[in-house]
């Protein structure tokens, strides 16, 4: 994937701000869009899902990226958790059927509520 066009908005409380003063995050399709405000070509991706993510969450220094996905009846839907500087994904949980509805992260960045 080398750029992304547009903003769906179908996800609930989809776009942020990174704490960074310096990003944005929205999720498209299966992916999350990170871009640089005011420099449309600086534009990167977190990916990992193998359907649309429903949900996403940023840690409060920014350091952590969560998503969850929504899937098909009866199967298991993924939370991928990303280290934000790297851009690689640093975790992956299956604890949901279907949807993933909504994610936070504690204060102090150790826990992930879903």
């Amino acid at each position: 994937l080398d750029s992304a066009i547009g903003f769906g908005g179908n996800v609930s409380a989809g776009l942020h701000i990174h704490p960074d003063g310096k990003h944005i995050l929205y999720p498209l399709g299966a992916c999350i869009v990170v871009r640089e405000i005011g420099n449309p070509k600086a534009v990167g991706f977190l990916t990992g899902h193998s359907d649309k993510i429903s949900c996403l969450a940023v840690s409060s220094s920014g350091r952590y990226v969560a998503s969850g996905q929504s899937t098909h009846m009866g199967f298991q839907a993924d939370i991928c958790v990303f280290d934000f500087e790297t851009r690689r994904m640093v975790h992956r949980m299956v604890l949901h059927k279907v949807t993933v509805q909504c994610l936070a992260f504690s204060a102090d960045e150790a826990f992930l509520a879903s």
